[in-house]
């Protein structure tokens, strides 16, 4: 035939066959398990118009019509192409003679796939009563809107039957239709249609005490109980004054017309015991007042202590020192640090060799206002007097002397670069530029350990709390 002249590479796949017959590998992982072959085994067999299929047309391993045909070269027989899977799985021979075949003689015959699709058929469904006849080609997509093919409930419901009946189903018989409740016209599921009408608000029931024939919407239901019902029985209007009398609402009128100076005597005690009892409750008021005044005050002073002082712990001092006196590294800066938790913020610098005229002399000592979060809350200029401490870490506290310099700023137009609300990152520094001089630094233990101790403390007296 002619099929024996065209390419392998245009063979088509099948459901279960080769990803490609002619591969170049040999691994045996490239079969794919015969899922194709199983599914043809489950589909029902055409029903041939001529009563059976010429043998010529028929698959010598799956017995049913070849699909995608392929052709073994050496012999000339033909097999499906979803059952070549199994057959080169374990020893290659062909089902129809036994001779051993290779995986790259293998070719389709597109010709022959035309003849068995242009085979003529009956519907498969004919028994159910099913008229269709035609192509096999044109069958497959007939199946499609078979009216007699067995489909499964679209709504999931577990039901099966003939697709002409899905209609009637869905509509009438599933219980997964949607279906809407003519009381409160909500959409419920068919299956769930009891269960809801047992909480359904616009449910019409009775009176629970059977005081009517009238049906009472369920929501409706509690509030006829409490007051309308002539049946309900309640507590008298002076129960929360001690009255104990329970009856039906008609007879509550009588208890009430035959017992007004008990009531009246009632309601007195009741006035006089909540009069007592507001009395207490304006004392404890009080107290809790006075309490929440207290408190907000401790908060008040902690807020202003958060940050207040600061400690900065200065390492390597004599290597430092050497920096500063070579003019390698004159000035250190501490990391700011604030003087409460939405206070000014600050930061501490040290010239370890001296500034200015104090060079080699003296420690000075420096404290300059950075740009903060906060500072268009805060009062401006700064005002608040700074305590500079060097930390002597003599280790008996009692013997301590620690180096202490007070600066109080001087709030002036001049003074603005320095106490001023920063434009910039940070103002200009001030502070004691004779902070101590550099001989006292190496007495007592105010280096120790190769480090120093700086305290910064702001006084928040009159600082303004946000």
């Amino acid at each position: 035939m002619s099929a024996m002249a065209e390419s392998p590479l245009t063979i088509p796949t099948y459901d279960g066959s080769l990803v490609s017959v002619r591969s170049t590998t040999s691994s045996m992982s490239r079969l794919q398990p015969a899922t194709g072959l199983a599914r043809r085994k489950a589909e029902p067999e055409p029903k041939w118009k001529a009563g059976e299929l010429p043998t010529n047309y028929q698959c010598p391993s799956c017995f049913s019509y070849l699909r995608f045909p392929i052709q073994f070269e050496d012999c000339g027989h033909y097999i499906c192409s979803s059952c070549l899977p199994d057959i080169m799985r374990v020893v290659p021979r062909c089902p129809t003679c036994q001779q051993p075949i290779s995986k790259d003689k293998i070719v389709n015959d597109k010709n022959l796939q035309k003849e068995i699709q242009n085979l003529e058929v009956y519907c498969t469904n004919k028994e159910k009563g099913c008229t269709w006849s035609g192509t096999l080609r044109e069958s497959q997509v007939h199946i499609e809107s078979c009216e007699f093919v067995t489909v499964e409930c679209p709504n999931q419901c577990g039901g099966s039957f003939e697709r002409r009946f899905q209609s009637k189903h869905v509509d009438e018989d599933c219980a997964k239709r949607m279906i809407v409740c003519e009381f409160c016209k909500e959409k419920v599921p068919s299956e769930n249609e009891i269960s809801h009408l047992n909480i359904c608000p616009e449910f019409k029931v009775p009176c629970p005490n059977q005081c009517s024939d009238k049906e009472y919407p369920r929501r409706e239901v509690q509030n006829h109980l409490e007051n309308e019902c002539p049946k309900q029985e309640i507590h008298c209007p002076f129960a929360d004054c001690g009255c104990e009398y329970l009856g039906r609402r008609p007879d509550i009128a009588v208890h009430m017309k035959e017992n007004p100076g008990i009531h009246l005597n009632m309601a007195g005690k009741t006035i006089t015991l909540q009069k007592k009892a507001l009395q207490l409750y304006d004392e404890r008021i009080k107290e809790q007042k006075n309490w929440i005044d207290l408190l907000s005050r401790k908060v008040n002073a902690l807020e202003k202590s958060y940050g207040a002082q600061y400690i900065w712990k200065i390492d390597r001092y004599n290597e430092r020192l050497q920096e500063a006196r070579s003019n390698k590294k004159t000035t250190l800066f501490s990391p700011p640090f604030c003087t409460s938790r939405h206070g000014y913020r600050l930061a501490l610098s040290i010239c370890l060799c001296g500034d200015g005229k104090a060079k080699g002399k003296y420690v000075s000592l420096f404290i300059c206002i950075c740009r903060g979060d906060f500072d268009s809350l805060l009062a401006w200029p700064f005002s608040h007097r700074v305590t500079f401490t060097l930390l002597d870490q003599c280790e008996d506290v009692d013997n301590r002397r620690h180096i202490v310099y007070t600066v109080k700023p001087n709030v002036c137009k001049e003074n603005k670069p320095f106490l001023g609300r920063p434009i910039s990152e940070r103002n200009a520094s001030f502070g004691a530029q004779r902070f101590t001089d550099l001989d006292t630094m190496l007495t007592l233990e105010y280096v120790k350990e190769d480090t120093i101790f700086i305290k910064a403390e702001i006084d928040n007296e009159d600082m303004v709390a946000i």
